[in-house]
C-alpha cells in the first residue's frame, strides 16, 4: 500500500473502527470512504481538524446505477462477478489477483459507475482486505491474464460459447464482445483491442 494509505488505514483501525465495515479507500481514486462511527472516531482524535469541509464530497446513487445494469442485462451482474472476483482472489497468484483486480473494478467503473470495490470489502474479513488493498496499492508486479474478460461476461449473461480464453488470447464472438463492452471500459476502444 502507499504510505498515506497505510497511515490512514492503521490510524483508524487503532482508533476502533472495522475495515470494509465502518471505511474502505476507493482503488480507482483513492478516496476515503467512511461511515458515522468511523467519522465520531476521526473527530474525536484530531478535533483540530475540520472534518466536514473535508467530507463534503458527494458520492454518486450506487444503487441507481446497480438497478441500471441489472434491468438492461436481465441478469444479477453484480453479484455474480462478485462471486467470480472472492473465486479469483484465491486461485490467482498474487501477480495475475492484482492484474484481475484492477481490470475489473476499474474497467466496470469506468463504463458502468458502479463501484465493485465498495460492494466487494462488504464481505472481507480483516485479513482479506488488507490483501485487497496490497493487491491494488502494493507493490505487486502485475501479471497480465485475461481471465477477468470471461468473468465479465459470464456475469453479464453471457456463455461459455461466447468466449475462449487461452495464455494470452482472448477470442470472443459478437455477443461475448458486446456484452463485454455493456460492463467494461478501458483506456482503448475494446473493438479496435479484441477485434
Amino acid at each position: 500500500m502507499h504510505e498515506h494509505v497505510t497511515t490512514l488505514f492503521q490510524t483508524l483501525a487503532k482508533a476502533g473502527a472495522v475495515p470494509g465495515s465502518d471505511f474502505s479507500i476507493s482503488p480507482t481514486d483513492g478516496s476515503l470512504r467512511m461511515n458515522e462511527e468511523s467519522y465520531r472516531l476521526l473527530t474525536r482524535l484530531y478535533p483540530e481538524v475540520e472534518w466536514d469541509d473535508v467530507t463534503a464530497v458527494i458520492e454518486p446513487d450506487l444503487q441507481t446505477a446497480v438497478d441500471s445494469v441489472h434491468h438492461h442485462l436481465g441478469t444479477d451482474f453484480v453479484h455474480q462477478i462478485l462471486e467470480h472476483i472472492h473465486t479469483r482472489l484465491s486461485e490467482l497468484p498474487q501477480g495475475q489477483a492484482s492484474w484481475y483486480l484492477r481490470q475489473v473494478l476499474g474497467g466496470v467503473q469506468h463504463r458502468t459507475g458502479i463501484e465493485l470495490y465498495e460492494l466487494l470489502i462488504q464481505d472481507l474479513d480483516a485479513s482479506r482486505f488488507v490483501y485487497v488493498e496490497s493487491l491494488l496499492h502494493g507493490d505487486t508486479d502485475e501479471d497480465p491474464c485475461n481471465v477477468w474478460i470471461g468473468d465479465l461476461i459470464l456475469s453479464a449473461g453471457g456463455s461459455m460459447t461466447d468466449f475462449v480464453i487461452e495464455d494470452e488470447d482472448a477470442v470472443l464472438t459478437e455477443r461475448g464482445l458486446r456484452l463485454l463492452a455493456t460492463v467494461w471500459a478501458g483506456e482503448e476502444n475494446l473493438y479496435e483491442q479484441l477485434s
